[in-house]
């Protein structure tokens, strides 16, 4: 009689290189991250931890009944997506957390590209889960240690190609505010207004020429206005609200350290309306989006205009809508009722911070813009960015109107960004400097 019996050095290494272990790496280490790996050339997706999750899960999922694996994968693959949001808007992990409570305040499903990238992701979760139900018995009898290391070789991948978006430390504490002199004694000695713009997701242009196509409507101002203008850079930290504790309160943070009071002393609001000035906030989103008019107050604005109060006291200016998962007012709509308030009358000079809505991420494209961005006729090659600059455009053609306005009183304005332009194309992302954010000061002098 043939003895057909396999030797357990063989039955051993089965565990590794046979179906069991091919099956394991194809469902587990491949197929929900297969998505992700196929964008990744051409896409920014940090999501170091991602494959190792799924390994874990499907260990686990052996030892637990059946259905375990569908909740456990479609766990990793929410995660996965959270991950993705957190690091792009490079949102500290505390925060990202914390903001998890004003997901109702914003509508995803307007995103056709938020809606497709959460689909495939989630429909690849359960697709591999079912997989991994249906193979459970040849997976259980191999080894964890072939996709174990195909895990770690996507891990290396992503670490390879994202490492250098998201390496940036926290800078020695700096502002457009401080590094221009605009200290509430120095604002209040100078007597006149003072606006500050502060304009979502403008980063820092990598490239001069790029700049200069919004810097130019600026500097046009101030030439034809009586205004020095200067511009420069600054570094920033965290999301929107870090850059208005940035540039407002002289500090690194965000909205949580306001809501209950604190941290509010050396506020620039609070500051300039202790010293007589009338300090008016702007913001076309809605009021509830980090309760803003919780922390608002308590910084020392006196004055607030959210989208429900403009809605309430302009109807007729403020008809129309931009936007589309942050679907709020026009930001060149708000930007005429700001020029309105500097332009009243009265005897306390004023202090105005707008937070401009149109160009947060994903943002939608001008259909008839000027610059002809999907065109070989754009001033800059890549569409997004010449998009994105677009919209950013019809904010400075909005601070040069009032800039250039004869009826203005003396009124320095400030225009500065909030955080790096968090894009997911590589090539668009790659037009701006990490780590550093543009601004622009116009300066009366006559």
């Amino acid at each position: 009689m043939t003895d057909i019996s396999i030797s357990p050095e063989k039955l051993g290494a089965q565990r590794f290189i046979g179906r069991g272990a091919l099956l394991f790496v194809l469902i587990v280490g491949l197929l929900p991250n297969l998505f992700f790996l196929a964008v990744m050339p051409f896409f920014i997706a940090e999501r170091l931890i991602t494959p190792l999750l799924y390994v874990i899960a499907a260990i686990a999922a052996l030892f637990l009944p059946r259905f375990a694996v569908y909740a456990l994968f479609l766990a990793v693959a929410v995660v996965d997506l959270c991950l993705i949001v957190m690091v792009a808007f490079h949102l500290p992990l505390a925060l990202a957390i914390d903001s998890v409570r004003y997901m109702a305040t914003i509508d995803v499903s307007a995103s056709g590209f938020y809606v497709a990238v959460i689909s495939i992701n989630l429909a690849l979760a359960l697709v591999s889960a079912w997989l991994f139900d249906r193979n459970r018995a040849e997976i259980r009898s191999a080894s964890p240690l072939p996709v174990l290391l195909v895990a770690l070789s996507l891990m290396a991948a992503d670490f390879h190609f994202n490492f250098r978006y998201f390496t940036k430390s926290m800078s020695p504490f700096d502002s457009a505010v401080s590094q221009n002199g605009l200290s509430a004694d120095a604002v209040a000695a100078r007597g006149g207004n003072l606006l500050i713009v502060m304009v979502e997701g403008l980063g820092a242009f990598a490239d001069p020429a790029e700049k200069r196509i919004l810097s130019e409507k600026l500097e046009n101002a101030a030439s034809s206005a009586g205004y020095t203008f200067t511009s420069g850079t600054t570094p920033y930290s965290g999301s929107t609200t870090g850059a208005a504790s940035r540039e407002l309160c002289g500090r690194w943070g965000d909205h949580r350290d306001y809501i209950s009071g604190v941290h509010t002393e050396n506020c620039l609001p609070k500051l300039l309306h202790a010293r007589g000035f009338e300090t008016v906030a702007y913001h076309g989103y809605t009021s509830d989006m980090f309760e803003r008019h919780v922390w608002y107050p308590n910084i020392g604005f006196s004055e607030l205009h959210f989208m429900e109060t403009m809605v309430r006291d302009a109807p007729m200016q403020v008809a129309r809508r931009c936007g589309s998962v942050f679907l709020g007012l026009c930001d060149s709509d708000v930007a005429a009722l700001v020029h309105s308030r500097l332009l009243e009358a009265g005897d306390k000079p004023k202090f105005v911070y707008w937070l401009t809505l149109n160009s947060h991420v994903p943002f939608v494209a001008k259909t008839e813009g000027t610059m002809a961005c999907r065109t070989a006729a754009a001033p800059i090659a890549n569409a997004t960015t010449c998009e994105l600059a677009e919209l950013w455009g019809d904010v400075f053609d909005s601070v040069a109107a009032i800039a250039t306005d004869t009826r203005l009183p003396p009124t320095d304005i400030l225009v500065v960004g909030d955080h790096h332009t968090p894009l997911w194309e590589r090539a668009a992302k790659d037009r701006f400097t990490l780590g550093l954010v543009d601004w622009y000061l116009l300066r009366k002098t006559s």
